[in-house]
């Protein structure tokens, strides 16, 4: 598992919160008990997604080069 394998998913997820939290803000939902946990849950849960989505990438360029 790389650097980026890791940042790539909290980067993510940071970029993301103002449009979750204006979702919650027009929707009615609670920040912290609906979409706040799914969010740090997702963001854990993608970064081995990630990882092995990355090294499948990197084969198949490696082999189309």
């Amino acid at each position: 598992m790389e650097k980026a394998d890791i940042v790539r998913p909290i980067y993510g997820t940071i970029v993301f919160q103002p449009f979750a939290l204006l979702w919650c803000l027009f929707s009615g939902m609670s920040y912290l008990t609906m979409i706040g946990p799914f969010t740090i849950y997702s963001t854990i849960v993608f970064i081995p997604i990630y990882a092995v989505y990355e090294s499948h990438v990197r084969k198949y360029l490696d082999e189309v080069k």
